[in-house]
């Protein structure tokens, strides 16, 4: 039945969102009464021949959707929709990471410490840049749509002699979201650039003006192998972004980058200072008091509590998501045999 799903799903990209499920489930409908009449005509099984042949009886997926279609009501139609979705999600992925990293690196040249106005700078102005990108790209494909331009596919010479061979594959479902995997990678950027930022501007000016967060003495191992780690992370993270599925190999990886970062999370707040005294001096000379001291030690240990529970989160979720995989992957070879 995968040509009956790939026609169904070409018609459906079709269609307005809202009267896709009734519109596919018809379309169904009909192509199964469709094919069990020929079956009864032919009187033999049904074979990928008579599903072609019922399926180019009713033509382009494209032209059947242009039927069930309502009057134009929105902005961008379904012609161009896809285009669009394409378009902005390139844009906004390629230059939203960059402008905001940009941003937060400047912030953070400016005055090391000040990392949640840096944070705040590049969020906010990548939502403003975000913004723009959506207004004008919307604004040209709005123009589109209202003119008589119509996508390349649209007017290819042989549109009237549609075969079942102009049928895209089923798109691939994901198991790893695409934005949270961006997310995750600004968050590895934004941390390893905040940590090493302090070090690398005491290391040139000799004698910096802002007195770093974290202590001195990790600088020898500790932090070195903290960007080990959050190197190895990162080219994870990429992986998870081009394959979408956990395969026994990023499994596998997630597994073992996730039990070393506990034990590395753990290690360090146990056996080492992680604070630079001099910065805890800092802060009880700006507040009188000790009690801030106190607020930022303990926020250590509860950060790392967090943590360590999303990279346990993490590594459960991977190996579930791994299993349902190949249960489903199981599945389809069961069908295949059995057909």
């Amino acid at each position: 039945m995968s040509l009956i799903d790939r026609y169904i799903a070409e018609v459906g990209r079709h269609l307005p969102e809202k009267d896709r499920l009734d519109i596919e489930a018809e379309i169904r409908s009909t192509l199964e009464d469709m094919i069990e009449e020929r079956k009864h005509q032919a009187a033999k099984s049904t074979d990928d021949k008579m599903i072609a042949e019922t399926l180019e009886k009713l033509g382009d997926p494209r032209l059947l959707a242009s039927r069930y279609a309502p009057p134009k009501r929105y902005v961008i139609g379904p012609d161009w929709y896809e285009g669009y979705l394409k378009i902005l999600q390139r844009i906004l992925f390629t230059a939203l990471p960059i402008f905001a990293v940009v941003t937060f690196i400047l912030r953070l040249t400016e005055d090391p410490l000040d990392f949640m106005n840096a944070v705040g700078e590049a969020t906010g102005g990548a939502f403003n840049v975000g913004v723009q990108i959506w207004f004008w790209v919307t604004l040209v494909f709005v123009f589109l749509e209202r003119s008589d331009a119509k996508p390349d596919e649209l007017q290819r010479p042989n549109a009237q002699a549609w075969t079942v061979a102009h049928l895209p594959e089923l798109p691939k479902k994901r198991q790893i979201s695409i934005a949270e995997t961006v997310m995750n990678i600004a968050s590895i950027l934004f941390v390893s650039i905040w940590i090493a930022l302090p070090f690398t501007l005491a290391r040139f000016q000799g004698n910096p003006v802002s007195v770093p967060f974290l202590h001195p003495n990790l600088s020898s191992f500790w932090l070195p192998l903290f960007f080990v780690i959050m190197g190895l992370t990162l080219v994870h993270e990429v992986f998870k972004l081009k394959i979408g599925n956990w395969t026994p190999a990023l499994t596998a990886t997630n597994v073992i980058l996730g039990i070393v970062s506990i034990i590395y999370i753990a290690t360090l707040v146990i056996t080492q200072d992680v604070i630079n005294p001099d910065f805890l001096a800092m802060l009880d000379n700006a507040a009188g008091s000790s009690e801030l001291r106190e607020v930022v030690t303990w926020s250590i240990d509860i950060s790392a509590a967090i943590i360590a529970g999303t990279y346990m989160w993490s590594i459960v979720n991977s190996i579930r998501m791994a299993r349902r995989l190949k249960q489903k992957a199981d599945m389809v070879v069961s069908m295949q045999n059995m057909l």
